[in-house]
C-alpha cells in the first residue's frame, strides 16, 4: 500500500492493520510516495482536510485500487463522481475513532479479489443467517423473519423501520430487476407488480443477515450478475438531486438504490458480472441513536481472480549454496512425500463430496417449508466463516 497522508495519527492507524491485510505501507504527503521502486497494488488518499493530488490516476498503476478516506461530516453523494475513475473501489469516512475492521475488510478484498460475503465486516465467531428466497410471498416472509431478528437483537423501531424498507428495496431488486435474458433485457421489466406477486417461482435470491450489537448487516445476493459498476453509479447519481417528486417517477432499481443510499450506514456493491451480484448495508445503532442517518461509507468491487504466482526462471536458478538448500530432496525420499500428498488430496476430495452433499440435503429442507415463522426456522440457518454458495 502507498498512502498519501501528512496526518501522524491516520498514519498510525493505517500501520497498526497492515500485518491483518498482509501488506506492508510506505507513507508521504504527495504523489511522489507512488514513484518508488515497488508499485503499489493498493493507493490510499487522505481527503478529509485537501482534495486529492491532481494527477492521481495518472499516476496510479495499472491494476492498483484506490481507497479515499473523507471527513466523518462529509456527505457521501459528493463523493460519487469519483467512482468514475475504475481504480477507486471505497469512500470511507474518518471521524473521531478509525473504523478498523472496515479498513481491514476494504484493504483485504481491495488487494486479494475475494469480495462476496456479509460476514467479512462481521468479527470472527459473529453468527450470521442466511435465507432463499424464490417469490414474492416468500419475500414477505423473509422481512418478517428478518424483522423479529432485529427485534431480538435490541434494535429501535426506526431503525427496524429503516432495515426493512433497506430489505425490501434490495429484495424486489434482486428478484425482479435483476434476471435478465441472453441480450441483457429485463425479463420481467413489463410487468406490474400485481403481476409480480402472482408469479408463483424467479430465480432464487440469498439474504444473509447479522448483528455485533453496533452494527446491523444485511446482505442480498442474486446468481446472475446483471449490475454492472456503471449502471450502479448511475442509479445512485440519482440521489444527489432528486426530490421526494421526483423520485416518484424513478422505477424499478433506480428509486431501489436511492432509498438504500439514504437508509444504511454504508453500503457496499459486491460485482462479479454475469454471475453474481451482492447488495450489503451495514446500520451503525450507535450513530442512528444520534440522529446521524445516511451512507456515511460507500465501496464497490468487482470479483478478480487472485493472480497465481510467477514460475522461478531457469536462467535465476544458481549454484551457490543458498540455491543448493532450496532444491528438492533425492529420488529416493520423492516417493513417500508423493504417497503423503496424494492421501490428503484424496481425504479433501471425499470432504468436498460430503460436503456438497450435506448442503443439497439442507437446501431442499430449507425451500420445502411454506413460511418461515422466525429467527428460529428452520429456514434460518446461521451461515459458516466462508462465502457459501449462491442459489442458481
Amino acid at each position: 500500500m502507498s498512502v498519501i497522508t501528512a496526518d501522524n495519527r491516520l498514519k498510525r492507524e493505517v500501520q497498526r492493520v497492515t500485518a491483518s491485510t498482509a501488506s506492508t505501507a510506505a507513507f508521504g504527503k504527495d504523489l511522489t510516495v507512488l514513484e518508488g521502486e515497488r508499485k503499489p497494488d493498493l493507493v490510499i488518499v487522505d481527503a478529509r482536510t485537501e482534495r486529492a493530488p491532481v494527477g492521481l490516476h495518472k499516476k496510479v498503476p495499472e491494476g492498483a485500487k484506490i481507497i479515499f478516506v473523507v471527513g466523518d461530516d462529509h456527505k457521501i453523494t459528493d463523493d460519487l463522481p469519483v467512482f468514475s475513475d475504475g481504480h477507486v473501489v471505497s469512500v470511507m469516512s474518518h471521524g473521531d475513532r478509525f473504523d478498523a475492521d472496515e479498513f481491514i475488510a476494504s484493504a483485504t478484498k481491495a488487494l486479494r479479489g475475494n469480495i462476496f460475503g456479509l460476514n467479512k465486516y462481521f468479527p470472527w465467531g459473529v453468527t450470521t443467517f442466511s435465507m432463499v428466497v424464490k417469490s414474492y410471498a416468500e419475500k414477505n416472509k423473509a422481512i418478517d423473519a428478518l424483522m423479529q431478528y432485529a427485534n431480538l437483537a435490541g434494535v429501535r423501531g426506526p431503525v427496524r423501520e429503516r432495515i426493512q424498507t433497506v430489505a425490501d428495496e434490495l429484495m424486489m431488486n434482486a428478484l425482479y430487476h435483476a434476471p435478465v435474458d441472453k441480450d441483457g433485457k429485463e425479463l420481467f421489466r413489463e410487468k406490474t407488480l400485481k403481476d409480480l406477486v402472482q408469479l408463483p417461482e424467479v430465480p432464487a435470491i440469498e439474504v444473509q443477515y447479522g448483528s455485533t450489537g453496533r452494527y446491523f448487516g444485511l446482505s442480498v445476493r442474486d446468481g446472475g450478475g446483471s449490475l454492472s459498476r456503471e449502471r450502479a453509479m448511475q442509479y445512485l447519481l440519482k440521489a444527489r438531486s432528486s426530490t421526494p417528486e421526483m423520485e416518484q417517477k424513478i422505477g424499478g432499481a433506480g428509486l431501489g438504490l436511492v432509498s438504500v443510499l439514504r437508509s444504511v450506514s454504508k453500503l457496499i456493491f459486491n460485482l462479479e458480472p454475469g454471475t453474481s451480484t451482492e447488495v450489503i448495508g451495514l446500520f451503525d445503532i450507535e450513530l442512528f441513536a444520534k440522529g446521524q442517518i445516511g451512507a456515511r461509507s460507500l465501496h464497490v468491487f468487482t470479483s478478480t481472480p487472485e493472480p497465481e504466482p510467477e514460475a522461478a526462471e531457469d536462467e535465476e536458478a544458481g549454484d551457490d549454496d543458498e540455491t543448493q538448500a532450496t532444491q528438492a530432496p533425492p529420488d529416493e525420499e520423492v516417493p513417500d512425500l508423493r504417497k503423503r500428498r496424494g492421501a490428503w488430496v484424496l481425504a479433501a476430495i471425499l470432504l468436498s463430496v460430503v460436503t456438497a452433499l450435506g448442503t443439497a440435503v439442507a437446501m431442499k429442507r430449507s425451500t420445502t417449508s411454506d413460511a418461515i415463522t422466525g429467527p428460529d426456522d428452520p429456514r434460518c440457518k446461521p451461515v459458516p466463516e466462508s462465502d457459501g454458495l449462491v442459489p442458481r
